[in-house]
């Protein structure tokens, strides 16, 4: 995987997974994936690290890269109440059911997660880092 980052021309790099890198709900943080995955994807400059796996909708921003991670795995098991902070910052968090969107062009990206009603509960864009401006908004 090392190899075919550092070998990309792709203006975003995102990387999507089953499990959860971090997380504040049942699961936690797979500390696996944190020891074996984390320096390489740090290292290549990965945007986005998209996950499933734990029933809830979220986005946490790294402390210490501009690593972002969002888990949209609210179709079902949800309500459940668990909710364990860890070291990195909390933007949203809805242990409901719900669903994720991503709108991706050359500069921007746009994120909505959505109730099941399709409201919309959050959003959050960014301008990628090689653009003129670089915009990180809630």
């Amino acid at each position: 995987m090392d190899v075919a980052m550092k070998r990309s021309t792709a203006r975003w790099k995102i990387v999507v997974g089953h499990h959860t890198m971090r997380s504040v709900s049942e699961h936690g943080d797979t500390e696996e994936l944190l020891e074996l995955l984390l320096s390489v994807l740090k290292d290549n400059d990965v945007d986005f690290y998209i996950n499933g796996h734990d029933h809830y909708l979220e986005h946490i921003s790294s402390r210490d890269s501009p690593l972002q991670y969002f888990t949209s795995g609210g179709g079902s098991k949800a309500w459940r109440g668990v909710f364990h902070p860890n070291k990195d910052k909390l933007r949203f968090f809805y242990n409901g059911q719900g669903f994720m969107s991503l709108q991706l062009n050359q500069d921007q990206a746009h994120f909505i997660f959505y109730d099941v009603f399709g409201n919309i509960l959050y959003r959050w864009s960014s301008r990628h880092p090689q653009s003129s401006t670089y915009l990180d908004e809630e």
